[in-house]
């Protein structure tokens, strides 16, 4: 099964707003413990309170940015929630799209494999995780992409730091992913 054109498109723009944005450089462990709800249109979903928020208007994406941890972190650690508007109503579950999605994320950056993924259920919607890791720009990352979709409407809820930084953030990722919710 072929992924639709419009979530391919979706999750290279993930990418791109991805890299742009980078990551620290610390491993300390770090858990976020109040969190503030932030909503538009299509979705609300919880983030640290003490994070920046980006938002673009002309797509209606949102990034969250973690605060410096040190004078040494010029790059933050980031959550970017994305949205796209399918051709056709997503009617198989995510597990359904999964190698092509894959296979989009290979072609738009080389240096990525994928580490693992998982289907889960996020909110009553199904949702396939996908846990990537390689070289960008002569730098180890390691991503955590949740991507589901209801309706015509695909979302694309992604973390991204430095490769060995994803479980010092998992349970901040984990609430902030467990938070997400489209609105009707």
């Amino acid at each position: 099964m072929n992924i639709p054109r419009h979530l391919r498109s979706l999750i290279q723009y993930f990418f791109a707003v991805l890299f742009l944005l980078g990551c620290s450089q610390t491993n300390e462990a770090v858990e976020a413990t109040a969190f503030k709800e932030y909503k538009n249109k299509k979705f609300s979903i919880s983030y640290p309170l003490d994070w920046a928020i980006v938002e673009d208007p002309n797509d209606g994406s949102v990034v969250f940015n973690s605060p410096k941890e040190s004078d040494e972190d010029f790059i933050s650690e980031h959550i970017t929630v994305m949205s796209t508007t399918l051709p056709d109503e997503v009617r198989a579950p995510m597990e359904t799209y999964k190698n092509d999605i894959i296979e989009t994320m290979k072609k738009r950056s080389p240096g990525l494999e994928v580490q693992n993924t998982t289907n889960l259920t996020v909110n009553g919607l199904s949702a396939l995780e996908i846990l990537l890791k390689g070289k960008r720009d002569n730098v180890n990352i390691a991503l955590r992409l949740t991507v589901a979709a209801k309706g015509k409407t695909a979302f694309v809820v992604g973390f991204g730091c430095l490769d060995g930084d994803l479980d010092k953030y998992a349970s901040t990722i984990d609430k902030v992913t467990n938070s997400f919710k489209v609105l009707d």
